[in-house]
């Protein structure tokens, strides 16, 4: 089902850049955004796999050979790799354990802004931080301005006729920053990619979002600035009702939850109506670790001070109930697996070195 993020609000080849006039966004703050439209030989990304988003949790969840249920836990380390694949379109060494390429909306707007390669959003980094020094109000906002970022993947649209729209043309109508020096006095950047072309009707439209805040005094105008990272949130939705929800810390305790189940119109009872999503319905199953049954609900958190894996799983459960009580009110169902006190399996993972 659809889940809450605190900063996630949906509303590499030869690179061109178009763009339109400036629009002041009202008399506090100027708001530079402008329309972007870039051209890739391939979104593929295939060098520099440490800088993109999954790759530190990809390999901590390697189970430690010490661990008494060391079998089963490489096994569920495995499954994980899988799923983290299937949603972020992951290519793997032979033998999977390290990632080799990647190509996926998130990753992909990453690369192009650590890497300093557009001047909107170089200019934009430059912008938010002179807020921050002036302890001003900045926002850099594609969507307030009526204008967007899109990208052209050449080499898909030339190789095949007849490809699909949303496999070589990607549009993000959200790209935000926000310094706000009356509460935090941090930055949030959110990231919104929604897929072109057309889709079944009552199905959920393939999507993806990162929020991310960055420590204000840190925040750096060049560069993935992951050092200032203190938080992401957000969520990739793929064909088929499946939905991933990711929350990653990266100060204090360093932890990682991550939960994959069902669209919210996936798991509603009433798909021809959008506006009553009542989650009484399981999502979509699928095969997890070898367990006797396909499950339709995984959960599981990654603590970087242990290092520890907890696992959390549902099979056959709806997000919510129907209230006895009250048969127009849904209620939480205590055994779907974001809801479980207990973990199902939980296992030791390999120290990395990485945000230990």
């Amino acid at each position: 089902m659809r889940h809450s993020c605190i900063f996630v609000a949906v509303a590499a080849g030869t690179l061109s850049l178009a763009g339109c006039g400036l629009e002041s966004s009202g008399s506090s703050s100027f708001n530079p955004a402008i329309n972007v439209s870039l051209g890739f030989s391939s979104f593929t990304l295939t060098e520099a796999m440490d800088t993109t988003l999954f790759n530190d949790l990809y390999q901590a969840v390697e189970a430690d050979p010490a661990d008494p249920d060391f079998s089963d836990a490489q096994r569920v380390a495995e499954n994980i790799r899988e799923e983290l694949s299937v949603f972020l379109n992951l290519g793997l060494s032979e033998d999977k354990s390290t990632i080799t390429t990647v190509r996926n909306p998130l990753d992909l707007m990453r690369r192009v802004i650590g890497e300093d390669e557009v001047t909107s959003f170089t200019e934009a980094r430059q912008y938010i931080s002179e807020k921050i020094d002036a302890k001003e109000v900045g926002i850099y906002d594609t969507t307030t301005n009526g204008v967007s970022v899109q990208f052209t993947d050449q080499g898909a649209a030339e190789a095949e006729a007849g490809a699909e729209l949303t496999d070589y043309f990607w549009v993000y109508p959200t790209v935000k920053w926000v310094h706000t020096p009356d509460t935090t006095g941090n930055v949030i950047r959110t990231l919104v990619w929604v897929a072109a072309g057309t889709f079944p009707e009552n199905s959920t439209r393939p999507s993806a979002a990162l929020g991310t805040e960055f420590l204000g005094r840190d925040f750096a105008t060049a560069g993935y600035n992951d050092e200032a990272r203190i938080v992401t949130e957000g969520t990739v939705v793929i064909e088929g009702e499946r939905e991933m929800s990711f929350s990653r810390t990266y100060t204090g305790l360093q932890a990682d939850t991550v939960i994959i189940d069902g669209t919210r119109i996936g798991t509603s009872e009433f798909p021809e109506d959008p506006d009553k999503p009542s989650g009484t319905k399981e999502g979509a199953k699928f095969s997890f670790a070898g367990q006797p049954e396909d499950i339709s609900c995984l959960k599981f958190e990654m603590d970087y001070s242990v290092p520890e894996v907890r696992i959390y799983t549902s099979s056959g459960e709806a997000p919510r109930l129907a209230n006895p009580e009250s048969p127009d009110e849904t209620i939480i169902n205590p055994d779907y697996c974001t809801n479980l006190e207990s973990p199902t399996f939980k296992y030791s993972s390999a120290p990395t070195g990485l945000r230990s």
